[in-house]
């Protein structure tokens, strides 16, 4: 776990020859700095060249790498502002408390934050094109442990890449490394072409002898990439394309892994290291935990216990001094049947520093969701570790490509039944009457399970109802804006070559 979190920040000073401006995404004339010659001689050089690759995943207010600044820094950590790289803000989950928090509807190729952030992933993957061909061609380590972090490397390589696709659709990546130092800018490529450049790199990874299957018994690895990793990244890519067949069998293979779900719902998240984890980006405790005080109301009182668990910060304020800016949408907590478990790790009620009882009735305008907080040590310089991949998304992905594929078959819903079982839900007689019937109640309890985990702003998306749902909120949101705008300064380097997202042309 230190590896990668504080290997992370101490690589960075190994590989600042790699990094290029905040502005100047697309400069790679510095990539081919770091050699054989001068670097990879060891195999402590291969590790702290690929932990640097996970930079974009841990970052915080502490460091910047050259990017946008702020809070914006991480696409994932155990901070709420991460959620802006899963669409998790403005969607039929959560909601702002107030109206200056980031809305996606509302958005153009000028706008920074959490966009740039995104797209400044395009000079990791080009980082990671060149210390692949770096490691490839060294001498100092065994071949073994050259495959493993190419492998590695690829792995995380074709996640960048899905997150750009995501975010973006296809973009000219630089997974050439003849390429790296030539400053012309490329045409996108197809959807499909872009597609076939993660397959293949998860492909090499997971035929790689070395590279390890998983880590779940390795706690000092935890967060690194494993093969049962790149299964997960192609089970995401293949529900993001509805390759149901592919995404079917990639969510089999993770099914045969070991990986089981945890008896109770709320352990899974008090502890980086479990069987139901398959990714996790450890906690950075070089940062503080801003969770805490983004999902809290600014007048939560000190010591709250709700449901046998106390709130506190562990300073001598009697309130917690919390920012009030997310929260959960009331008509989405009462989706929730009243005896499910998950509802336990979702706060609808607080006394406040006035000793005032705050409900709905009197105030509240939506629901606290807690689970990523220990709330036996709610306070600034902890942090939870961030789960990105479990295998309850597994189970019920491959219900969802299962019944694309063959209906509410047997085993479909057996999948599914794992994870309702677990919350005490019963699956109605009427979910599993047809495909139309059990798609939709897929998308209700992927909500219920996953809220605050990334991933509801693809699902959505992938249901067809992201745009619908967004203007029955009133919001102003264009069919064109299941994708977010190229950044205009990318635009303005590439000379026109590089084209704007349609919709965002005259924004």
């Amino acid at each position: 776990m230190k590896k990668i979190i504080i290997g992370a920040m101490m690589c960075a000073a190994v590989m600042v020859p790699l990094l290029t401006s905040c502005e100047d995404m697309l400069d790679t004339k510095n990539f081919t700095d770091m050699s054989p010659n001068n670097f990879f001689k060891t195999e402590g050089d291969l590790d702290a060249a690929v932990t640097g690759l996970y930079l974009p995943l841990t970052t915080n207010w502490g460091y910047s790498d050259g990017g946008t600044g702020g809070w914006y820094n991480s696409l994932f950590n155990a901070d709420i502002n991460s959620y802006f790289a899963g669409g998790m803000v403005t969607t039929d989950i959560m909601r702002p408390y107030s109206s200056y928090v980031y809305d996606e509807f509302n958005v153009g190729p000028s706008t920074r934050g959490a966009i740039s952030t995104t797209y400044n992933v395009l000079r990791f993957v080009a980082r990671a094109t060149d210390i692949i061909n770096q490691i490839e061609k060294s001498t100092g380590s065994t071949e073994a442990v050259r495959t493993r972090y190419v492998a590695e490397a690829k792995t995380l390589r074709a996640f960048y890449m899905y997150t750009l696709l995501d975010f973006f659709g296809p973009l000219n990546v630089k997974i050439d490394p003849s390429k790296l130092n030539d400053n012309t800018i490329e045409p996108r490529p197809s959807n499909d072409v872009y597609v076939g450049y993660i397959e293949k790199d998860l492909d090499d990874a997971i035929n790689t002898a070395s590279f390890p299957e998983k880590y779940n018994n390795n706690p000092e690895e935890w967060g690194r990439m494993s093969k049962a990793i790149a299964y997960g990244i192609k089970l995401r890519l293949y529900m993001h394309e509805k390759n149901w067949q592919q995404a079917k069998a990639a969510a089999q293979t993770l099914m045969g892994m070991g990986y089981s779900l945890l008896p109770n719902y709320e352990d899974v998240f008090k502890s980086a290291v479990n069987d139901e984890l398959i990714w996790v980006i450890p906690s950075n405790t070089a940062s503080d935990n801003y969770y805490v005080t983004e999902v809290l109301p600014n007048d939560f009182k000190r010591g709250y216990t709700s449901k046998g668990k106390s709130y506190i910060r562990g300073t001598d304020d009697n309130y917690f001094s919390g920012w009030k800016i997310y929260c959960m949408r009331w008509d989405f907590y009462d989706t929730f049947e009243d005896n499910d478990t998950r509802k336990q790790v979702i706060l609808c009620e607080y006394d406040n520093s006035r000793n005032e009882h705050i409900t709905r009735e009197n105030g509240m305008v939506g629901a606290i969701p807690v689970k990523f907080m220990d709330t036996k040590f709610a306070k600034w310089g902890t942090q939870t570790a961030q789960p990105i991949l479990r295998y309850a998304e597994v189970l019920l992905s491959f219900a969802e490509a299962e019944n694309e594929l063959n209906g509410p078959t047997a085993d479909a819903v057996k999948a599914l039944k794992q994870v309702t079982d677990r919350a005490g839900v019963k699956i109605p007689a009427s979910a599993t009457a047809s495909k139309e019937a059990f798609r939709d109640y897929l998308l209700l309890e992927r909500g219920h399970e996953l809220f605050g985990e990334g991933v509801r702003r693809q699902d959505l998306i992938r249901h067809g109802v992201y745009i619908k749902l967004a203007r029955e909120r009133d919001n102003n949101a264009q069919d064109y804006q299941v994708l977010f705008p190229i950044p205009q300064f990318a635009i303005t380097e590439s000379n026109g070559i590089l084209k704007q997202n349609p919709g965002y042309e005259n924004k």
